[in-house]
């Protein structure tokens, strides 16, 4: 049976969601309402159409987001959001790197699919 259900991850910043689901072909919808598989209606902060259907994400009372949608959905595609966390933290490292100074100068995309960076600082 569907249900409507949320799973927490450790996002908390809305920007850098919304940069990170735009890197992966995510599209943000206007609309703040999805349906479970059983066409129940639920009211999300943010809605998101991926390439395996429409998901949201709710704000809880921590500003922490969670993803939620269908069960169902969320359970078979599990690896969206392994992708999606793991793009939230380059994001969030990148762009804190660049406020204090530093450069990206090496990025290996490793075999485990994890990501090496590299950064410097230049003093001048």
């Amino acid at each position: 049976m569907s249900k409507f259900v949320s799973i927490k991850t450790s996002i908390t910043d809305v920007n850098l969601l919304h940069q990170s689901l735009a890197a992966m072909k995510c599209e943000i919808l206007p609309h703040k309402r999805i349906r479970t598989l059983l066409n129940v209606h639920y009211d999300v902060d943010i809605a998101v159409k991926t390439a395996f259907g429409i998901v949201g994400f709710i704000k809880n009372t921590d500003d922490v987001y969670e993803w939620a949608g269908d069960d169902t959905v969320l359970e078979r595609n599990k690896s969206f959001l392994e992708q999606l966390t793991q793009k939230y933290a380059y994001t969030k490292i990148t762009a804190e790197a660049k406020k204090a100074g530093y450069q990206i100068i090496k990025e290996q995309n490793q075999q485990d699919q994890t990501i090496r960076l590299v950064f410097r600082k230049w003093n001048g």
